[in-house]
């Protein structure tokens, strides 16, 4: 916690950068398990890659089945834009048009609406215990 105000904004950027990096690195991981991705090779799992300032066009080499982890490397700044993508040609077809054979078709929808807002808020009470 800020004991002095001249602190105060460099406290308040280390906090939010906390919270960005807590939530991407949550989502990828989240994105990459069986239990959210629809699976079949594991390829699709593999290939949510977390990039800063441009989205990457990184894509998990075939027979590839473990999840992405490269979020955990990356020194996230609030300020900077941070991309969360899967660039396999089918990902659109898979995550935004439901064409899936083992989640409900509204998996993606269903992640980004209902478990995104909890993954921010438990990134939040994370960034705040380190405050």
């Amino acid at each position: 916690m800020t004991k002095r105000p001249s602190q105060a904004p460099k406290d308040m950027d280390k906090f939010l950068s906390r919270v960005v990096a807590e939530t991407v690195i949550t989502m990828q991981a989240e994105l990459g398990s069986t239990k959210v991705s629809p699976y079949d090779t594991g390829r699709f799992r593999s290939s949510w890659f977390a990039a800063e300032g441009q989205p990457s066009g990184a894509v998990a080499s075939e027979g590839t089945d473990s999840p992405s982890t490269d979020a955990m490397g990356l020194k996230m700044d609030w300020r900077s834009e941070v991309h969360l993508t899967n660039s396999l040609p089918y990902a659109q077809a898979v995550a935004i048009e439901g064409k899936v054979v083992s989640q409900p078709k509204t998996w993606f929808h269903s992640f980004m609406n209902e478990r995104v807002p909890k993954i921010i808020n438990a990134a939040t009470r994370v960034a705040e215990a380190e405050s």
